[in-house]
């Protein structure tokens, strides 16, 4: 090759070429036969080795990217499995024709497909069944004092409506969630409780709690004025 050709190392300008990086790093990481060369190179000690270090942090984002999608594909996988439970489980309740088998449904039926270890529906000023094991009837005022102003409520179960709310299990569940329901003018909730303590936390989607909630309303409503 002739000199029109190469560029001999005493041409370089060492300060130029330093400038030139430290203006434009995606040069060298961009170039994966290029990094990979400088990442080869052994240092002498007390030298700090800029390639490994470039390629280690590389590496790193690598592993955190990695980490992170597949954190969202378990998450949608475990979103469409509980959408799923939801859907069979309202389907379940689709079938009753009466009151009383919805109450059995949804004591057996519903807690079983979410995985809960009691579900309870209580109404203010009205008692639907005389013996009922989840349609329950409240006091005035009794869903201000578990939920105030909220609308709904995730997290540890409250020691101070736990009896009131799941009776003689109220003593055993750990966590539970807790929507404000609306009876045509009677206020009442929908109150679901686990011995697991991480099943509802503060922070979690209530969009499917919300939707499954809003069926159970209505299923209730048709035969309220029957009751």
């Amino acid at each position: 090759m002739t000199g029109s050709d190469t560029m001999d190392k005493t041409d370089l300008d060492p300060a130029g070429v330093r400038a030139f990086l430290a203006d434009n790093p995606d040069f060298v990481r961009e170039d994966a036969e290029l990094l990979a060369l400088i990442a080869e190179r052994q240092t002498e000690d007390g030298v700090i080795d800029l390639g490994s270090a470039a390629r280690e942090k590389l590496l790193e984002e690598l592993r955190q990217l990695k980490a992170l999608n597949a954190s969202i594909v378990e998450t949608a996988r475990a979103n469409l499995a509980t959408q799923s439970q939801i859907h069979m489980a309202i389907l379940a309740l689709l079938e009753v024709d009466s009151l009383a088998a919805l109450d059995h449904k949804i004591s057996s039926r519903l807690t079983g497909a979410l995985g809960v270890d009691v579900c309870r529906i209580l109404i203010e000023g009205h008692a639907p069944l005389k013996t009922g094991e989840s349609l329950l009837g409240a006091a005035e005022g009794f869903v201000g004092e578990v939920l105030g102003e909220k609308v709904e409520r995730l997290g540890p179960v409250d020691p101070e409506t736990a009896h009131a709310l799941y009776g003689q299990q109220g003593a055993r569940v750990k966590s539970e969630a807790i929507v404000r329901l609306d009876f045509g003018g009677h206020d009442g909730l929908m109150a679901l409780a686990a011995r697991d303590a991480q099943l509802f936390q503060s922070g979690q989607g209530t969009e499917l709690l919300n939707f499954l909630a809003r069926a159970v309303e209505r299923m209730i409503v048709q035969w309220l004025h029957k009751a």
